[in-house]
């Protein structure tokens, strides 16, 4: 088995991959190899499209049959307010004849010893437990809230909504509500040009309506986009970042109830809405938490160094990566408010010792630490101390790659 990164020649057969696997009609199909790529060059519509280059594929000893193929995505992602480069894998895919051949494990090993410069790894399995031989760990939860609009009571606010049209020139306060957003939670995309080519779409065409909700003063506070669904309105997009900007675009979905029976929008877990809504009785609220992907540590120094601590102190950390070895060892980090984090390598004890996954999902925040209930930490120092480093965060991300 031969893996490296694609060729151009190779783009389309990845193409085709993924049409397979996912069972989608493939786009430009009819289109040469040299022709699509050239399109996805000059006509980019997507991230992932901007680096098509970035795929990696397993071939057979040939060095010509593709068995399988994966993408590595650059993003910029927020963590503990700093902007950093995270990995986003997308388009896992191997033919069926060449399944558990061990293609994408050979994959997914040369691409994790190839990420130099990324903080993070972010990804949507189709299995955690096969993800997590590669050092992948459970992420943020996101909270589904399906609402009956006709059981909730009618809102004033006093400021207004405005429909984005192609011609409307809306993304700049779109992208101004996104930026307040992505500031707050741990793996949150930062939105680029990118991340709003569907506002290029007409709405009426594609019956798909975002909505900006501005405050009395004229300043735009949230937005929200709605997709009629059999009777129901779907909110993929339901942004704010305050009371008021939740019940903005509230009050507009209430308008919406003598035509559509209940509203469903997708949350960060940290935002609890029991106080906002008055009426609960009679199935008015159903509340779903969802496993939204799963994160991996790619530079554990570099995130021991950027990570926001709780008061004053000094703890040794012991991490353990099959995959990645300059993850491996002791890494004494101190720190105190008003500096950035000392972090160097120790040959000493640890106050703690992590797996790769637990280190992951505890350093981005999706957990406290409890020790009991995480099998790959040994706690050796007191559980105060390691808390200082290891707590629950807000985490959220919104993004699919």
């Amino acid at each position: 088995m031969i893996v490296r990164k694609i060729r151009p020649e190779e783009y389309k057969r990845c193409q085709q991959l993924c049409a397979l696997a996912f069972e989608y009609e493939m786009k430009d199909a009819d289109l040469s190899a040299e022709a699509l790529l050239q399109r996805v060059k000059t006509d980019p519509r997507s991230t992932q499209d901007m680096h098509w280059d970035s795929q990696w594929a397993a071939f057979e000893d040939d060095d010509r049959t593709m068995m399988g193929t994966m993408t590595v995505i650059p993003w910029r992602a927020t963590f503990d307010g700093k902007s950093v480069n995270m990995a986003g894998i997308g388009g896992v895919v191997t033919l069926p004849q060449y399944r558990r051949s061990g293609a994408i494990r050979a994959c997914f090993e040369a691409a994790l010893r190839d990420m130099q410069g990324f903080c993070l790894s972010y990804l949507y399995p189709f299995s955690t437990e096969f993800y997590r031989r590669f050092g992948y760990e459970l992420g943020c939860d996101r909270v589904k809230w399906r609402l009956r609009l006709a059981g909730m009571p009618a809102l004033s606010v006093a400021g207004s909504w405005r429909l984005a049209e192609p011609d409307g020139n809306a993304m700049p306060d779109i992208a101004a509500i996104d930026r307040l957003r992505e500031a707050r939670y741990n793996c949150m995309i930062r939105s680029d040009n990118m991340q709003y080519l569907y506002l290029r779409d007409d709405p009426f065409a594609v019956r798909r309506y975002t909505y900006i909700y501005y405050d009395g003063e004229g300043r735009p506070r949230s937005y929200m986009t709605v997709i009629p669904q059999n009777g129901e309105l779907d909110c993929p997009r339901f942004v704010f970042y305050d009371r008021e900007g939740f019940l903005g675009p509230m009050a507009l979905l209430m308008r919406l109830c003598a035509d559509h029976s209940h509203a469903t929008l997708y949350l960060p877990d940290d935002v609890d809405l029991r106080g906002l809504i008055p009426e609960w009785s009679f199935g008015n609220v159903e509340r779903t938490v969802e496993q939204r992907g799963m994160v991996r540590a790619v530079d554990v120094k570099m995130l021991l160094k950027m990570a926001r601590m709780r008061g004053e102190g000094r703890l040794r950390i012991a991490v353990n990566d099959p995959q990645i070895a300059e993850n491996n060892g002791c890494f004494e980090v101190a720190f105190a408010p008003g500096r950035e984090n000392d972090v160097r390598r120790v040959e000493a004890a640890p106050d703690i010792e992590l797996t790769i996954q637990d280190f992951s999902r505890l350093i981005v925040g999706c957990c406290d630490l409890a020790p009991e209930w995480l099998p790959g930490v040994k706690l050796h120092g007191s559980l105060e101390q390691a808390a200082q480093v290891f707590y629950r965060k807000p985490t959220f991300i919104s993004t699919y790659f």
